[in-house]
């Protein structure tokens, strides 16, 4: 068996008493948060400010402060807890329309024993009160994309085209236009659309009345538009005949599926004789599914 090893001398003094020292490095920790939480300290606070308005035709021409800086003095750790918790807001009571300013009291506050406010900043809110005016003002129609292949056939409308906005009187003068929430077009079909679509109140103003208007527009199928030069017309049914004129412009229009003639030569522009020596007849051209204009649409046709 081998025998307990036995500490050097100059350790023995370490390990000595060891569960004493141990007890004595707890008391002093504890010791050392207790005076150092109960000491005092002064940190700053955002508090939410809380206004209850009188009831009145009047508005505040300046909105007030949404927080205040407040300075609070109080022990370290009751400070740490309300930084974790919040403070709840300062509630003012605004007892008339004719008020000019409030003072802001730091007794107000709901704050824990031994913390006491060092400052408020503001500490007092000066009130501007106006009388809101009402303005007609334009809608404007805020709409997404078109579905693939579809566009806007003509521009669209909204009714009523005006609303009537309620505000203070220098946020009116500058409003151009209230928008529309976005008329979603993404799965819309071919043809006229008819849609109630709401409005929002702009920033800093009360009401718009009506606050639901009816847009209206239509799509079509998208088109690609070419006009090509003055291509040769040919008679059909008279090999010598001759057209006055001998050419004629075309300008076609095509869905997205249609395809264009990528050059004049490629257009096919005819009339028909008849057994007459002279002949006023139309023009036609092969166009498939796309629409076609012609000029001069009728040409004279001579044997």
């Amino acid at each position: 068996m081998v025998p307990p090893t036995t500490p050097e001398p100059h350790l023995r003094g370490v390990f000595a008493n060891a569960g004493l020292k141990r007890a004595s490095l707890g008391f002093a920790t504890a010791r050392y948060a207790i005076v150092h939480g109960t000491e005092d300290t002064q940190q700053t606070f955002a508090v939410p400010l809380v206004a209850r308005l009188p009831s009145t035709e009047l508005i505040l021409a300046d909105p007030l402060p949404a927080t205040l800086q407040v300075s609070l003095r109080g022990p370290r750790a009751k400070l740490r807890d309300l930084r974790a918790e919040g403070i709840p807001p300062l509630v003012v009571e605004v007892n008339a329309a004719t008020s000019a300013r409030i003072e802001l009291e730091g007794s107000a506050l709901d704050l824990p024993a031994g913390v006491r406010v060092e400052g408020l900043e503001p500490s007092e809110i000066s009130l501007h009160w106006e009388r809101p005016l009402v303005r007609a003002v334009p809608v404007k129609l805020v709409f997404g994309p078109t579905p693939p292949g579809l566009v806007l056939e003509t521009p669209p409308t909204v009714a009523p085209s005006s609303v009537a906005v309620r505000g203070l009187a220098r946020r009116l003068e500058v409003l151009q236009a209230v928008p529309t929430e976005v008329l979603e077009l993404a799965h819309a079909q071919r043809g006229p659309i008819e849609r109630r679509v709401a409005l929002g109140v702009p920033d800093g103003l009360l009401a718009v009345e009506p606050s639901i208007v009816t847009a209206r527009l239509s799509l079509r199928e998208a088109t690609s538009v070419h006009s090509l030069a003055r291509g040769p017309v040919t008679v059909v049914g008279a090999a010598h005949a001759k057209t006055q004129p001998a050419a004629v412009a075309v300008r076609f229009e095509c869905p997205s599926e249609g395809r264009l003639p990528a050059r004049v030569e490629d257009v096919v522009a005819f009339v028909r004789a008849s057994d007459a020596q002279v002949d006023l007849a139309d023009v036609q051209v092969e166009h498939g599914v796309c629409r076609v204009e012609v000029v001069p649409a009728r040409v004279i046709v001579r044997r």
